[in-house]
């Protein structure tokens, strides 16, 4: 396991570019199980959480090779083994061998799929898409004889679960169509990728509609990650400086720049670059987590650090309403906070070195931040859950001004 020692106190000056969308990279890579042939894949993040999907992806027998910027993953020769489950337990994208298993081989085992543990996560949602497709349960395996097209409605708009009926209707037999789907951007990406591998998929609004294909290897360049450069333009504003964020999927991020300027912070978006400046009194604020195009989820802890900086605020969350297990590290940094079921309220507090665990990917991150902010030395241990998410973070971080190390325990 790794950690990362920090001293903390010094602005951030400079440019940082955002990585690839990790939300975007995992389903393409998982989707690549239903193509025969050579798939070129530009902007892969250099992940924990991307590698781990690689990984299993070759134990099945993929080719994987990267040239620059360039991902190769030829898939022609595949065999169905069961994935290590050191592996699967590690990303919570490992779900989607539900439905690439399923529309490849006929079988996929259940296993301990993996993620962050800051809620419940069940897959009912997954399991019953897998079925309405023609998918049966037998003895911890789901099988199936020949997928079917299927019309479905889910009955929450999952991310994981519409990443999944999708893969299933994509080479299934016969038209389907999706009620009730996500439609985060890393939906329309994967949508883009199949569509370039031979698919036939169409989103109009909460609806998805598919006729199943054979597909062939296909092309994309993965989006940039707006949570990322979400997590560094709160960093910009938490620690001070003139820090710009280039590469960011703008058109994607406006419930972010919103919530943003609730806090009293004045938005400059030139291209695909944001810099957010307070100039002025900062406010108290709210902010509710809601599936896209609301404020997103993963973001919310990244919040809790900017409202503790200035004037404090509120954090509710509908997508994930227990998700907030972060704030008791972030209370190791001075951090005071109260959690009234799906709701938090986080009080102006003054930032404290500390050493602690990171309790998730994303709160992790909060921690690293009031690590850099508070004045001495801090120590942030089990760091690998961070670097699931971040890439480069020591080398971006350190170019334009913070002191970090990451280093093996």
């Amino acid at each position: 396991m790794k950690k990362i020692t920090v001293l903390g106190g010094s602005p951030l000056n400079g440019e940082i570019t955002v990585s690839g969308s990790k939300n975007a990279a995992l389903p393409i890579i998982f989707s690549c199980i239903l193509t025969k042939g050579v798939s070129e894949i530009e902007n892969l993040p250099d992940i924990g959480d991307v590698r781990s999907a690689l990984s299993i992806l070759r134990e099945m027998g993929a080719a994987v090779r990267r040239s620059g910027d360039v991902t190769y993953i030829d898939t022609s020769s595949l065999t169905y083994v069961t994935p290590s489950e050191r592996l699967v337990s590690s990303i919570r994208a490992s779900t989607y061998l539900l439905g690439s298993c399923l529309s490849r081989f006929g079988r996929c085992d259940l296993m301990p799929f993996g993620g962050c543990a800051f809620a419940s996560r069940p897959i009912d949602l997954h399991l019953s898409a897998c079925k309405s497709f023609g998918a049966q349960l037998r003895r911890g395996s789901l099988a199936s004889d020949g997928l079917c097209g299927a019309n479905i409605d889910l009955s929450l708009p999952s991310v994981g679960a519409t990443v999944n009926a999708i893969l299933l209707a994509a080479s299934a037999k016969g038209e389907s169509r999706i009620g009730g789907c996500a439609v985060e951007p890393h939906i329309d990406a994967l949508i883009a990728f199949l569509n370039s591998c031979g698919a036939d998929i169409k989103r109009q609004d909460r609806e998805i509609f598919v006729k199943g294909r054979r597909l062939h290897g296909g092309k994309i360049r993965v989006i940039g990650d707006y949570v990322e450069a979400g997590s560094y333009l709160v960093a910009s504003l938490i620690l001070g400086g003139d820090l710009s964020v280039r590469g960011c999927p703008t058109e994607d991020m406006s419930a972010v720049l919103d919530a943003l300027r609730l806090l009293g912070a004045e938005i400059d978006i030139r291209g695909d670059c944001i810099r957010a400046r307070l100039e002025g009194k900062s406010r108290r604020f709210k902010i509710t987590a809601e599936p896209y195009p609301g404020f997103p989820t993963d973001l919310q802890p990244i919040f809790a650090p900017l409202m503790a900086r200035f004037s404090g605020g509120e954090i509710e969350d509908t997508v994930w309403p227990t998700r907030f297990g972060y704030l008791k590290p972030l209370s190791s940094f001075g951090v005071d906070s109260a959690v009234f079921g799906s709701r938090a309220i986080v009080y102006p507090s003054r930032p404290l070195p500390a050493v602690c665990n990171a309790p998730d990917l994303r709160g992790g991150f909060s921690c690293l931040m009031l690590a850099l902010l508070a004045e001495g030395e801090s120590v942030i241990s089990s760091a690998d859950i961070i670097l699931r998410g971040y890439a480069d973070l020591e080398e971006k971080l350190s170019a334009v001004g913070a002191h970090i190390k990451i280093k093996n325990n």
